[in-house]
């Protein structure tokens, strides 16, 4: 009796396996004792994360991971959708272990490589997971247990990324930690700044040894990262005064790099918000008004060729006046936008043909990540081969 292998090489099986998508591969490891043994090595895993990555497959492979609230339960669930149709792939719950939380908390993407997933639980003191949702594989960080000499410490926000060096994913944490000799005060507390890093490889938290900027964070949706840097939108503080910009951490190197915000398009009697997406690999501004009282919304894209060169800023091009939008949620293909509406749908806006499209998503959309579905493992990540843009 013929096994497979006795009918077609193994270099020939790898090379169909490396075209199928990760939900097939996980049935095919019950085909036999070998077949499980492939696609489980980590040889084969970085293979099939790298052709899915290549020029021609890349959109092919991609997907977006939806994060919204039902409107009938006002539960969060996940939608994935197909990169080149926007077709809705599947929705299902949450993840362990978010299951079941209660609704008025609020679950965050951080950001996403090579198909992992890192998500926070605003819940006063974050919890962090990591998930694959191709695999369904999810991992819940420790808490930290590093502990200060003032014995008080805040999480203001995290952001997960690559490491290029190590070949390592990396989950940074910024800490607000009371000083009582410090000369820097808020509401008459003294505090200093700094940060920990988490290592899948290591699966353990260390401190950073470079000291972070004075910072206030804006919010926890303004956050992206791309090329191994990983940023957040922030008030930044000088010897004089606090400046709006980004502050960015370098995953490789774990330093801190500010940047101020580009002049112009950034005031508005009524207010004006600003959110941080990554379009064409470079991290991407885009500002538009918030008043509720006016219909209209202009949304001006810049994006940042140089981290901690404010002279880098590129206006790119501006979207509207539109009517009835509240907030962008990302850029697809050709530089179009995804929107939320002020009736919670979602939208999308072709900058080219300047019409709107909705896409009919059924729940509130919260946020939107692109991402490639992979068979890489939580397991550990120090002997993973280099690859980290998506």
């Amino acid at each position: 009796m013929f096994t497979t292998n006795e009918v077609l090489p193994e270099d020939l099986i790898i090379q169909i396996l490396l075209w199928l998508p990760v939900v097939s591969l996980l049935r095919f490891k019950c085909v036999c004792k070998s077949w499980c043994a492939l696609i489980n090595g980590q040889n084969f895993i970085n293979k099939h994360l790298l052709h899915n990555q290549t020029t021609s497959n890349k959109n092919r492979n991609a997907r977006f991971l939806l994060i919204q609230r039902q409107k009938s339960s006002n539960d969060h669930v996940f939608s994935k959708l197909q990169y080149e149709s926007l077709e809705i792939l599947s929705t299902q719950a949450v993840p362990s272990p978010y299951f079941g939380i209660p609704k008025h908390i609020e679950i965050n993407i951080v950001s996403s490589i090579n198909g992992l997933v890192c998500l926070d639980l605003n819940a006063g003191n974050t919890d962090i997971v990591l998930w694959n949702p191709a695999t369904n594989e999810t991992k819940v960080l420790p808490k930290s247990g590093i502990s200060y000499p003032q014995g008080r410490a805040l999480t203001r926000d995290v952001g997960f990324g690559f490491d290029f060096k190590t070949n390592d994913y990396k989950v940074v944490k910024l800490l607000e930690i009371f000083d009582p000799d410090s000369e820097y005060c808020i509401d008459d507390i003294n505090y200093f700044y700094a940060a920990e890093v988490y290592c899948l490889s290591t699966g353990s938290w260390r401190t950073v040894s470079t000291s972070a900027p004075r910072y206030f964070i804006d919010c926890c949706y303004y956050r992206t990262y791309t090329k191994g840097m990983f940023s957040w939108s922030a008030s930044i503080r000088d010897d004089l005064d606090f400046f709006p910009g980004i502050l960015s951490f370098d995953m490789s190197n774990e330093v801190f790099l500010t940047t101020t915000l580009p002049d112009g398009d950034l005031e508005d009697p009524n207010g004006t918000w600003r959110i941080f997406f990554v379009l064409n690999e470079l991290v991407s501004l885009v500002t538009f008004g918030k008043d509720r009282e006016r219909l209209e919304n202009c949304f001006y894209i810049w994006s940042l060729l140089e981290f901690g060169v404010k002279e880098s800023w590129t206006k790119l091009f501006t979207i509207g006046p539109l009517m009835g939008i509240e907030k962008p949620l990302g850029f697809w293909k050709n530089e179009s936008l995804f929107l939320r509406n002020n009736e919670g749908q979602l939208l999308l806006y072709d900058s080219l043909a300047q019409k709107i499209t909705n896409l009919q998503v059924d729940g509130r959309p919260m946020q939107m990540i692109t991402y490639v579905e992979s068979l890489i493992s939580l397991k550990g990540g120090n002997d993973l081969e280099e690859h980290g843009n998506s």
